[in-house]
Protein backbone atom coordinates (compact mmCIF):
# COMPACT_ATOMS: atom_id res chain seq x y z
CA UNK A 1 0.00 0.00 0.00
CA UNK A 2 1.39 3.23 -1.11
CA UNK A 3 5.20 1.58 -1.82
CA UNK A 4 6.00 2.47 -5.67
CA UNK A 5 8.28 -0.68 -5.97
CA UNK A 6 5.33 -2.60 -5.19
CA UNK A 7 3.41 -0.63 -8.83
CA UNK A 8 6.10 -2.41 -11.42
CA UNK A 9 8.71 -4.02 -9.68
CA UNK A 10 7.90 -6.96 -7.45
CA UNK A 11 5.92 -9.72 -7.74
CA UNK A 12 2.26 -8.80 -6.72
CA UNK A 13 1.56 -11.78 -4.78
CA UNK A 14 4.44 -11.20 -2.55
CA UNK A 15 2.71 -10.45 0.21
CA UNK A 16 0.28 -13.65 -0.03
CA UNK A 17 3.01 -15.80 -0.12
CA UNK A 18 5.36 -14.21 2.22
CA UNK A 19 1.95 -14.41 4.92
CA UNK A 20 1.34 -18.39 3.56
CA UNK A 21 4.78 -19.73 3.82
CA UNK A 22 5.28 -18.11 7.54
CA UNK A 23 1.58 -18.54 8.81
CA UNK A 24 2.59 -20.60 12.33
CA UNK A 25 5.17 -17.51 12.77
CA UNK A 26 3.15 -14.93 12.32
CA UNK A 27 0.30 -17.24 14.69
CA UNK A 28 3.03 -16.98 17.62
CA UNK A 29 4.30 -13.75 17.36
CA UNK A 30 0.85 -12.17 16.98
CA UNK A 31 -1.16 -14.68 19.44
CA UNK A 32 -0.39 -12.50 22.66
CA UNK A 33 -2.08 -9.47 20.95
CA UNK A 34 -4.74 -11.42 19.57
CA UNK A 35 -5.92 -13.02 22.88
CA UNK A 36 -5.30 -9.05 24.36
CA UNK A 37 -7.77 -7.73 21.87
CA UNK A 38 -10.29 -10.10 22.40
CA UNK A 39 -10.72 -9.47 26.15
CA UNK A 40 -11.55 -6.13 25.42
CA UNK A 41 -14.19 -7.13 23.43
CA UNK A 42 -12.71 -5.73 19.84
CA UNK A 43 -12.20 -9.28 18.89
CA UNK A 44 -14.06 -12.20 19.37
CA UNK A 45 -12.17 -15.43 18.50
CA UNK A 46 -12.99 -18.39 16.89
CA UNK A 47 -13.01 -21.77 18.40
CA UNK A 48 -9.72 -23.35 16.91
CA UNK A 49 -7.19 -20.28 16.92
CA UNK A 50 -4.98 -22.73 14.80
CA UNK A 51 -6.78 -23.56 12.02
CA UNK A 52 -6.27 -21.78 8.97
CA UNK A 53 -9.62 -21.20 7.89
CA UNK A 54 -10.62 -20.12 11.33
CA UNK A 55 -13.20 -16.94 11.08
CA UNK A 56 -12.25 -13.89 13.41
CA UNK A 57 -15.14 -11.65 14.19
CA UNK A 58 -14.45 -7.59 14.65
CA UNK A 59 -16.39 -5.26 16.29
CA UNK A 60 -17.10 -2.70 13.46
CA UNK A 61 -18.66 -0.07 15.72
CA UNK A 62 -17.32 3.42 15.78
CA UNK A 63 -16.60 3.32 19.69
CA UNK A 64 -14.48 0.38 18.79
CA UNK A 65 -13.20 1.91 15.41
CA UNK A 66 -12.61 4.74 18.22
CA UNK A 67 -10.46 2.59 20.37
CA UNK A 68 -8.47 0.73 17.55
CA UNK A 69 -7.49 4.06 16.13
CA UNK A 70 -6.53 5.79 19.12
CA UNK A 71 -3.69 2.82 19.37
CA UNK A 72 -2.46 3.58 16.15
CA UNK A 73 0.98 4.96 15.85
CA UNK A 74 0.60 8.98 16.17
CA UNK A 75 2.30 9.88 12.56
CA UNK A 76 -0.78 7.88 11.10
CA UNK A 77 -3.42 9.53 13.76
CA UNK A 78 -1.87 12.99 13.48
CA UNK A 79 -2.31 12.38 9.37
CA UNK A 80 -6.17 11.47 10.29
CA UNK A 81 -6.85 14.11 12.48
CA UNK A 82 -5.60 16.42 9.66
CA UNK A 83 -8.41 15.26 7.96
CA UNK A 84 -11.16 14.03 9.97
CA UNK A 85 -10.46 16.45 12.68
CA UNK A 86 -9.45 16.27 16.33
CA UNK A 87 -10.89 16.74 19.74
CA UNK A 88 -8.48 17.14 22.85
CA UNK A 89 -8.40 14.73 26.02
CA UNK A 90 -6.43 14.89 29.03
CA UNK A 91 -4.87 11.70 29.67
CA UNK A 92 -4.29 9.86 33.34
CA UNK A 93 -1.59 12.46 34.15
CA UNK A 94 -3.28 15.77 32.80
CA UNK A 95 -1.57 15.72 29.54
CA UNK A 96 -3.18 17.23 26.47
CA UNK A 97 -3.76 13.86 23.87
CA UNK A 98 -5.39 14.53 20.64
CA UNK A 99 -8.31 12.24 19.65
CA UNK A 100 -8.92 11.69 16.13
CA UNK A 101 -13.07 12.34 15.71
CA UNK A 102 -14.43 8.87 13.92
CA UNK A 103 -17.92 9.56 12.66
CA UNK A 104 -18.22 6.64 10.18
CA UNK A 105 -16.21 3.88 10.45
CA UNK A 106 -15.78 3.78 6.65
CA UNK A 107 -14.53 6.82 6.70
CA UNK A 108 -11.58 6.24 9.54
CA UNK A 109 -10.45 3.24 6.79
CA UNK A 110 -10.02 5.38 4.05
CA UNK A 111 -8.60 7.85 5.55
CA UNK A 112 -6.32 5.45 7.89
CA UNK A 113 -4.84 3.73 4.51
CA UNK A 114 -4.22 7.07 2.62
CA UNK A 115 -2.09 8.04 5.63
CA UNK A 116 -0.40 4.98 5.81
CA UNK A 117 -0.34 5.11 1.62
CA UNK A 118 1.36 8.78 1.87
CA UNK A 119 3.76 7.35 4.45
CA UNK A 120 5.17 4.36 2.79
CA UNK A 121 5.21 6.23 -0.57
CA UNK A 122 7.64 8.58 0.87
CA UNK A 123 9.90 6.25 2.82
CA UNK A 124 9.94 3.58 -0.60
CA UNK A 125 10.73 6.61 -2.92
CA UNK A 126 13.37 7.80 -0.65
CA UNK A 127 14.91 4.09 -0.31
CA UNK A 128 14.73 3.98 -4.24
CA UNK A 129 16.98 6.83 -4.33
CA UNK A 130 19.21 6.11 -2.32
CA UNK A 131 19.94 2.21 -3.62
CA UNK A 132 20.12 4.27 -6.84
CA UNK A 133 22.84 6.26 -5.94
CA UNK A 134 24.45 3.74 -3.64
CA UNK A 135 25.40 1.23 -6.60
CA UNK A 136 25.13 3.47 -9.80
CA UNK A 137 22.92 3.91 -12.82
CA UNK A 138 24.17 1.07 -14.49
CA UNK A 139 23.63 -1.63 -12.26
CA UNK A 140 20.14 0.16 -10.96
CA UNK A 141 19.16 -0.08 -14.18
CA UNK A 142 19.80 -3.75 -14.76
CA UNK A 143 18.51 -4.79 -11.16
CA UNK A 144 15.10 -2.88 -11.97
CA UNK A 145 14.83 -4.48 -15.05
CA UNK A 146 15.05 -7.76 -13.60
CA UNK A 147 12.48 -6.90 -11.18
CA UNK A 148 9.97 -5.24 -13.81
CA UNK A 149 10.59 -8.80 -15.98
CA UNK A 150 9.37 -10.91 -12.41
CA UNK A 151 6.65 -8.66 -11.56
CA UNK A 152 5.37 -8.85 -15.16
CA UNK A 153 5.31 -12.77 -15.01
CA UNK A 154 3.31 -12.93 -11.75
CA UNK A 155 0.94 -10.71 -13.26
CA UNK A 156 0.42 -13.21 -16.34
Amino acid sequence: MGDLRMFFAEDKHKVKKIVQGNADRFRALYKDQIFSTAETGLLKLPLSFGDPQAIFVQDSSVSATCSLVSALPSAIRSRMGAELGEKIKLNKVGREIPEVLVKEREEAARCMQKAIKSLVRASSLRQTLSGCLAVGGVNATSYLAKKVSKAWRSRH
